[in-house]
C-alpha cells in the first residue's frame, strides 16, 4: 500500500510541471525589470487593468483587475516566467500556458513601453491587433485582500 501511495504521489507531481526546460535559459532585459501598470479597454467597454512586477531573476507577477460594463469585478493574480529573445519579450504562465506568448516591444519614452501582440497559443485571434501601452509604477505592487486594495 505504501509503495502504491508513493507512485500516485509521484505521478501527480510529474504533473506540475513549472517551465518547461526550454525557457529556462533565457536573457532579461534589465530596462524591463520593475513594477508596471497598464490598461486595456475592450471593445465591449470591460476594462483590464494591471500591475506587474518583473524581476531580474526571470520571474513575474501581475495582479489583474477586471471591470465589466455592468459593475462586475472580478480579480486575479498569474505568475510565471519572462525573458526576452530575437528581439521579443516573451511570457509564460504554467501549468495553463504550454507556449509563451511573445510580444514586439518599443519604448514610448524612458518610463513606457509599448507592447503588440505577436504569437499566442491562447490568444490567436488577437495577434497583431493587441496592443497595450505599460508604465514604471512609483508605487508598490497593489494586493487585494476581501475584495479591498491593500498596499
Amino acid at each position: 500500500m505504501k509503495k502504491f501511495l508513493l507512485i500516485l504521489i509521484l505521478a501527480g507531481l510529474s504533473g506540475c510541471e513549472t517551465v518547461p526546460d526550454k525557457f529556462q535559459q533565457s536573457h532579461t532585459d534589465d530596462r524591463l525589470v520593475g513594477i508596471w501598470t497598464g490598461e486595456y479597454v475592450e471593445q465591449d467597454g470591460s476594462v483590464r487593468s494591471w500591475t506587474q512586477t518583473r524581476k531580474a531573476d526571470g520571474t513575474y507577477s501581475i495582479e489583474f483587475l477586471f471591470m465589466e460594463p455592468d459593475g462586475t469585478i472580478e480579480r486575479q493574480t498569474e505568475t510565471g516566467r519572462w525573458w526576452t529573445q530575437d528581439e521579443l519579450f516573451h511570457e509564460i504562465a504554467p501549468p495553463g500556458m504550454k507556449q509563451p506568448d511573445s510580444y514586439r516591444y518599443r519604448f514610448k519614452d524612458d518610463r513606457c513601453l509599448e507592447f503588440l501582440l505577436v504569437d499566442s497559443e491562447n490568444s490567436i485571434e488577437d495577434i497583431g491587433r493587441y496592443r497595450f501601452v505599460e508604465c514604471l509604477s512609483d508605487a508598490v505592487a497593489l494586493r487585494f485582500h476581501h475584495g479591498k486594495i491593500m498596499h
